[in-house]
This record gives C-alpha cells, sequence and structure tokens, in this order.
C-alpha cells in the first residue's frame, strides 16, 4: 500500500514539473550549456585573436582540446547551472504550502514522510535525466569538433557534478520545507552554497566541503587521483537535509 502510494506521489511530482515547465526549462538548460561549452571551447581562442589582431597585442593561446570542451561544461553547469538549479527548485515544499496542496494532500491518509521523500526523489530523478541530456549532448559535439574524446573519462566527471548538484537541490529542498515561502528558500540556499564555498577553504575541516568537488572534477580531467573527503561530506549534506527536512515537516501546522 504504502508503496502503491509512494509511486502516485513520485507521478505527481512529474506531472507537476512537466505541467509548470520547470523540467522543460531544466532540460532546456542542461541541452543548451552542452552545445554552448564545446562550440565556446573550439572558437574561443579565435575569437580573441581577432579581437586583439591590429592592436599589437600579442597573445600565445594554445590549441584548444576536448578537455577544454568538458572543463567549459563544468564551469557553466557549476556557476549558472547551480543558480538556476535553486531557482526551479526553491518552491518545492514551499509552494504548496502558499497554495494550500501541502494540506490538502495531508487531510488525505498521506504519510509525511513519503511527501518529502517523493519530493527529494523526484527533484533527483529529474536532475539525472537533464544531466543525461547534457552528457550526450557534449559528447556529440565535442566529437564533431575535436575527434578524440574518452567518454570513460567524462562519465567520471558528470558523476561527480551530479553528486555536486544534487548537495545543491537537497539543500535548497530543506529550505523549502523550512521556510513558509520561496524567496527566503532560495536565498538561504544561494547563501549556504557561498558558505560552503568559503569553509573549502579552511584547513583539515575544509577538506570536507561538497565545494571541492568541482576541483575533483578538474583533477580528474589532468589524470590525477581524486580525493575522497569532498564525496563523504557530500554525502553527510544530503543525509542531513532529507532527514532534518523529514523532521521539521512532520512539526509543521497544517
Amino acid at each position: 500500500m504504502k508503496t502503491n502510494l509512494f509511486l502516485v506521489l513520485i507521478n505527481k511530482e512529474f506531472t507537476e514539473q512537466w505541467r509548470s515547465s520547470r523540467l522543460i526549462i531544466l532540460l532546456a538548460v542542461f541541452l543548451f550549456f552542452g552545445i554552448v561549452s564545446p562550440l565556446t571551447a573550439k572558437f574561443m581562442p579565435d575569437i580573441i585573436s581577432s579581437m586583439v589582431k591590429g592592436q599589437n597585442i600579442t597573445i600565445q593561446i594554445p590549441e584548444a582540446t576536448w578537455k577544454d570542451a568538458i572543463g567549459q561544461f563544468v564551469k557553466n553547469i557549476s556557476q549558472m547551472g547551480v543558480f538556476i538549479i535553486i531557482l526551479l527548485s526553491m518552491g518545492t515544499v514551499a509552494r504548496e504550502k502558499e497554495n494550500g496542496t501541502a494540506s490538502f494532500l495531508l487531510v488525505k491518509p498521506v504519510s509525511r514522510n513519503l511527501f518529502i521523500l517523493s519530493k527529494f526523489l523526484s527533484q533527483f530523478i529529474l536532475l539525472f535525466v537533464s544531466m543525461a541530456v547534457g552528457f550526450l549532448t557534449v559528447v556529440l559535439y565535442t566529437k564533431i569538433f575535436f575527434g578524440t574524446f574518452s567518454m570513460i573519462l567524462f562519465a567520471k566527471i558528470s558523476l561527480i557534478l551530479f553528486i555536486y548538484l544534487v548537495v545543491v537541490q537537497s539543500i535548497t529542498i530543506f529550505f523549502s520545507i523550512l521556510m513558509k515561502t520561496q524567496i527566503p528558500a532560495g536565498i538561504l540556499a544561494f547563501m549556504t552554497m557561498l558558505l560552503l564555498g568559503l569553509v573549502s577553504i579552511l584547513g583539515k575541516t575544509g577538506v570536507y566541503s561538497p565545494s571541492h568537488l568541482i576541483e575533483e572534477s578538474q583533477i580528474i580531467i589532468n589524470d590525477a587521483a581524486i580525493n575522497w573527503q569532498p564525496f563523504a561530506g557530500s554525502l553527510i549534506v544530503i543525509i542531513c537535509c532529507i532527514s532534518f527536512g523529514i523532521r521539521f515537516f512532520r512539526n509543521w501546522e497544517s
């Protein structure tokens, strides 16, 4: 019975994401960066050269490679992509509090635990699908412009980037549970990501910050050994957001 109810809640989330166009927006974002990143890596050296041509300025720009295309994709998603994900996720629960949907569902025999778990899981699945679209787009355009390409290496980098974005989603959904409206949830999520970035520069504690995952993706590009601490820190953050999110929602007065 609980399994069937959980699947119904997941289906409700997918339907709502589609009707509100948030799924389409997220897919479009990854598709856009999947196309733009290889294009930028390929043609940016030529653009810079043409800009400084005739100005008696000499800039030695190395020839772009497929690694530059991957690095550009990681940079775009870890910056603009994170901001967009926060905007799309900040109303996950807060929006339903505002419009009364959450209260309506909880009047029915719907477990609060399942309600929140369906929120987290559906968001993670939608992110994974969008990430897959971005992955395939980068693979296609990188092969077109650069020929040689290590798909296994990019798959590892994409997995690290996906974990980082799951952390962003988890933090945003947690504040969406905590806050009554969407805007404060988004602001707190953004500030928390900035705080994690500041924590990353600390000594022994900072190595566990999820912000280091972006650095780890660059380490993989350069074929160096990765560190496990940011992955452990990310797992702790995700688990805490889900568990405390469930606990706070249990005490929410609908």
